[in-house]
């Protein structure tokens, strides 16, 4: 029991470098040509500490933390966000499903917790609140939105230890979802939108008449759009015990 958890820690916390690195570098080479606002979101409320940098102002250090650890830091404030944003992660069974003739080992989960890592990292760096909903059939997991800056560690945890498993609900998780989410910001919906039901449009439309923006990311397999199989195959699902054969 001892060596499986020590097992599942080691893989949790490769995920959560993994992630870390691919959204770091993704949004970092996307606001390198950019111009960077020199706003350090110091006005509102404190919110973390980081290391003293040569340009940081010098009326931000804390000096009785200099005091009781010899180290220089810098209080970090929690910005007043103009923008809360929900991200909505589908893991249901399907987003399990990795190319088998690809070489890179990822699944579509995989790339969906790349897009969702580096979605939070760039609203965080705009000072703007963002948290997250994983969902299958019900609500797995649910983070509220927040703008301080170690809220994306956090995000960066829950999206390591999801699994993809289950059948999709999104209508049921969407219902789920609207209690909880602020009258005013964007929804952004994660999925391979591979499933059965017929009310989606109506939920997005509810989320839309509540002064809510939505944004749709539809996550693919390559298999998926060429679809290069030939000959009699079987199909399994990856969200229940049903197959088909077919000859494509």
């Amino acid at each position: 029991m001892k060596k499986k958890a020590l097992e599942l820690n080691l893989e949790t916390l490769s995920r959560i470098a993994s992630l870390n690195i691919r959204a770091t570098k993704l949004v970092e080479g996307l606001l390198s040509g950019h111009h960077r606002s020199k706003h350090t979101g110091s006005s509102i409320e404190f919110a973390d500490y980081k290391d003293y940098s040569p340009g940081d102002e010098i009326k931000h250090i804390d000096w009785k933390m200099v005091a009781k650890t010899d180290k220089h830091q810098i209080k970090q404030f929690e910005q007043s966000s103009n923008l809360k944003a929900t991200i909505l992660l589908d893991a249901s069974g399907s987003m399990g499903y990795e190319s088998p003739n690809l070489k890179n080992n990822m699944s579509k989960m995989d790339y969906a917790r790349t897009l969702v890592a580096s979605l939070s990292y760039l609203l965080l760096k705009q000072f703007d609140a963002v948290g997250i909903s994983i969902f299958n059939k019900t609500l797995i997991r649910h983070v509220p939105p927040r703008s301080k800056p170690s809220h994306f560690k956090h995000i960066l945890h829950e999206l390591a230890v999801v699994s993809p498993n289950g059948i999709t609900k999104l209508e049921d998780a969407i219902e789920c979802m609207v209690e909880r989410l602020p009258s005013r910001g964007i929804i952004i919906l994660v999925s391979d939108f591979l499933t059965k039901e017929t009310g989606i449009e109506k939920k997005l439309k509810l989320l839309v008449s509540r002064g809510l923006e939505v944004i749709l990311f539809h996550v693919l397999d390559s298999d998926e759009v060429s679809f290069p199989f030939k000959g009699d195959v079987v199909f399994e699902s990856l969200e229940d015990d049903s197959s088909i054969e077919l000859d494509p």
